[in-house]
């Protein structure tokens, strides 16, 4: 399956469940993985053939930055069904959301989910 990796997008926003972190604007980093088939642009080389790289960072930024999740996971999932929701040919989405400088003792915590398309509607009975 052909993929668009995104990495390290870097994402600053309100994240986590303690009432300071609630006050604060932290940096998230984030990693997509975007199963989708590529073979039409790789012969037409015309970027209507594809995912357009800055419509996926930017979905995933603003939906990031509006929610303010509590939780990493969460983040990640509202992510995910946002960029099925705005693009069709995405048939499945790995994405890593890391929160770095958070634990002295570690460069970064983070999650990761996978999910894809067809998962999603077997749970919605789309």
């Amino acid at each position: 399956m052909d993929a668009i990796i995104i990495e390290g997008l870097k994402v600053d926003t309100v994240v986590g469940v303690f009432a300071w972190e609630r006050q604060i604007i932290q940096p998230l980093s984030i990693d997509l993985t975007i199963a989708t088939c590529l073979e039409k642009v790789a012969h037409s080389d015309a970027l209507e053939d594809t995912l357009n790289y800055v419509e996926l960072c930017d979905i995933t930024a603003v939906t990031i930055q509006q929610a303010k999740p509590n939780m990493l996971e969460h983040a990640a999932q509202l992510v995910i069904e946002a960029l099925f929701d705005h693009f069709a040919a995405i048939e499945s989405i790995q994405i890593t959301i890391r929160k770095p400088a958070i634990i002295a003792q570690a460069q970064a915590v983070g999650i990761r989910l996978e999910r894809h398309r067809n998962d999603i509607r077997a749970r919605t009975g789309e």
